[in-house]
């Protein structure tokens, strides 16, 4: 992940603390997932979920929100852009993908 992406995940922290998301901090979550996928970057929900685990010590009602409007930003993301080439992990372009 990006450092510029980590950086808006940061942003969460203090937002996944609270005891409920408002609708102000749900659009904040909202457009930092967004601006993470429309920057190219990705996340994967599986290493989202440690990390909200480990770093965050919340109400885990405010974290599942998070986490929620996190998959279903990716969900739209990825619906939208449906032929997105993903990297494979060839590093070397030989498409041997070894």
């Amino acid at each position: 992940m990006k450092s510029e992406s980590l950086l808006l995940l940061d942003a969460l922290q203090d937002i996944a603390s609270a005891a409920s998301l408002g609708s102000q901090d749900e659009d904040l979550v909202k457009s930092v997932f967004k601006k993470i996928l429309d920057s190219g970057d990705t996340y994967n929900m599986t290493e989202l979920e440690s990390w909200f685990s480990k770093v965050v010590s919340a109400n885990q009602s405010a974290v599942d929100r998070v986490l929620n409007i996190a998959h279903y930003q990716k969900s739209k993301f990825e619906a939208r852009n449906k032929f997105r080439m993903i990297s494979d992990g060839d590093d070397c372009g030989c498409g041997g993908g070894h």
